[in-house]
Parts: C-alpha cells; sequence; structure tokens
C-alpha cells in the first residue's frame, strides 16, 4: 500500500469515528434528557433506569471515539518542515488533534441533528 493510499484511509476513518462519536454525542444528550424528565415517577421506574444505562454507555463510547480520532489525527500530523524542540512540536501536534477533532464532531453533531430532525 502507498504512503498516499495509508493517509487517505487514515482520513477516512478519522472521519468515519468522528461521524459516529458525534451520533453518540447525541443519544448521550437524548437519554440523559429522558433520564432527567423520567427520575422519580415510581411507574417509570424501569424506563428511566434504562435511560440512564443507554445514557452511560453513549457517553463513554463517545469518550472512547473521541480519544481514537485524537489518537489517529496525532498520528497522521507531522510538522517535520517546522523548527521546533520534539516536546513543543507534539504539544501542538496534540492541540492541532483536539482542535479538529472537536470542531469535526460539532460540525457532524449539527448535520445529523439537522437531519435527524428532517430539516436539509
Amino acid at each position: 500500500m502507498t504512503n498516499k493510499t495509508s493517509l487517505i484511509l487514515r482520513l477516512a476513518a478519522a472521519l468515519a469515528l468522528t461521524a459516529l462519536a458525534a451520533n453518540c454525542f447525541l443519544k448521550y444528550l437524548w437519554w440523559t434528557a429522558c433520564y432527567s424528565a423520567w427520575y422519580g415517577i415510581p411507574k417509570l421506574a424501569e424506563q428511566w433506569k434504562l435511560a440512564g444505562s443507554n445514557a452511560s454507555f453513549n457517553g463513554w463510547s463517545f469518550i472512547a471515539l473521541e480519544a481514537a480520532t485524537i489518537a489517529l489525527l496525532f498520528g497522521l500530523i507531522s510538522l517535520r518542515s517546522i523548527e521546533l524542540s520534539g516536546f513543543f512540536r507534539n504539544g501542538v501536534r496534540l492541540a492541532l488533534s483536539l482542535t479538529l477533532t472537536i470542531t469535526g464532531t460539532g460540525a457532524f453533531a449539527l448535520a445529523l441533528s439537522w437531519f435527524k430532525q428532517g430539516i436539509h
């Protein structure tokens, strides 16, 4: 596999992870809202317990997918052309990875929320 093909595959994987993370984030928000609305209502006890479990699962899935995306982007970003010390270069790479991941997830979450609501 050529270097360019590997780069394209890793970028596609990062985009897919970001889209999955955005979907998990939206599901986390939904199940957290359901849990908050149903908590303490005796006849809905089983539903709010299930909502709490679903919120927890989606929250941890979101965190894991974000961490994987950050690691993948960190490996993709190389600042060899910039004259920096290794520690500072890695700090800049990490900051760029965090920024791209958070921005991408936010954009995907916004697009998914519009799509799921039927607003085009």
